[in-house]
């Protein structure tokens, strides 16, 4: 990779040098845009190359105004800026190579302590390393091997947490609430949510609710998931794979020859397979216990 990136900085070097020897031009410009966009292609940093844009926009202003001298400067410090970016750069990148598997190794090694969704976190992030190694983006690779080394003892914590709930997540878990109002005794709806986490890690959730929840509202619906779930730390996520609708049942108010009238809106059921996870949830541990009753224990 190094050697690969030595033969194509010091031919648009070449380039843009013989632009110059004849006087500032336009493509001469465009070339060192090229060195730049290459540099930045391979991730360096913004600030690295940020005053050599400012010389480029400096000297094609004063070429467009016919300031050679100008111009002539404004080349000289973009070209200077340019050969430290990329000097920068191939010193940077000689000892990256070695720095990214120093960090997938540790991260590997820590794997072999962790489980669920811990272990999934070090595989996908590893996956991302290597996908920008495989693209040469070395720089972005080796900032997520070290972003990931530092995210270890995050990941130790939350194996730790997750181990002391896996026994008490099990079972059926229940929340109901009502709806009441003082001013209007007819508002009086309940909604029921069952959570049922099973051992296997199989997960399926029943949400209802019925009765007049509002002035203008009465409410009759269900709706059923089913899926799987892991415990990061003290949360408990939940990957939806199936979504059905049991009932969609309303009722609004609606005013007819000056008279309200409640009037049945009915929406269509279904029964959807999940793969975009756009059902998946979660559900802190303290939320569970605080707000739900664990009528069965698995």
């Amino acid at each position: 990779m190094f050697k690969k990136l030595a033969l194509i900085l010091p031919v648009a070097a070449l380039v843009f040098t013989v632009g110059c020897g004849g006087g500032v031009s336009e493509q001469s410009l465009e070339d060192a845009q090229k060195r730049i966009d290459v540099l930045r292609s391979k991730g360096l940093p913004d600030d690295k190359v940020s005053g050599a844009r400012v010389h480029i926009f400096s000297a094609r202003e004063h070429l467009g105004k016919g300031n050679k001298g100008p111009a002539r400067v404004a080349v000289d410090s973009l070209n200077a800026y340019l050969d430290r970016a990329e000097k920068f750069y191939n010193e940077q990148v000689s000892t990256l190579g070695p720095k990214i598997e120093s960090a997938k190794a540790e991260a590997n090694k820590a794997k072999a302590e962790l489980t669920g969704h811990q272990v999934r976190k070090i595989d996908s992030t590893i996956a991302v390393i290597d996908s920008f190694k495989r693209m040469d983006w070395l720089l972005q690779s080796n900032n997520i091997a070290q972003e990931l080394v530092a995210l270890l003892p995050s990941l130790r914590e939350d194996e730790v947490k997750s181990k002391n709930l896996r026994r008490l997540v099990p079972g059926e878990w229940v929340v109901e609430t009502r709806t009441r109002s003082e001013a209007n005794r007819d508002i009086n709806a309940l909604e029921r949510k069952v959570f049922t986490f099973h051992r296997d890690g199989k997960v399926n959730l029943v949400e209802n609710k019925r009765g007049q929840s509002g002035e203008f509202l009465k409410e009759d619906w269900e709706f059923r998931s089913w899926g799987t779930y892991d415990l990061k730390g003290d949360t408990i996520m939940l990957s939806i794979s199936r979504f059905a609708s049991v009932r969609q049942n309303f009722e609004r108010i609606h005013r007819v020859d000056g008279n309200m009238v409640w009037k049945k809106e009915q929406q269509p059921t279904y029964d959807s397979t999940i793969t975009d996870g756009s059902q998946d949830r979660f559900v802190t541990w303290e939320d569970l216990k605080t707000d739900f009753r664990q009528v069965k224990r698995f």
